[in-house]
């Protein structure tokens, strides 16, 4: 399933399944905050999901 032109649904998942082992990056901690769901609020979900989007098609 596309998410942009550039990244698919598996790329995505892959991409947080490796951050989220990296104990001091930006996208490591962002990744755990999200599967936590801290806040427990859909803004702050969409939010952290849009950076990481940004994050994985840097990657690209």
């Amino acid at each position: 399933m596309p998410i942009t032109n550039t990244l698919d649904l598996e790329t995505l998942s892959a991409r947080m399944d490796a951050w989220a082992s990296e104990p001091r990056t930006k996208r490591g901690r962002l990744v755990r905050v999200f599967r936590a769901n801290l806040g427990n609020s859909p803004d702050l979900q969409a939010a952290r999901l849009s950076m990481l989007i940004g994050y994985a098609e840097k990657a690209a």
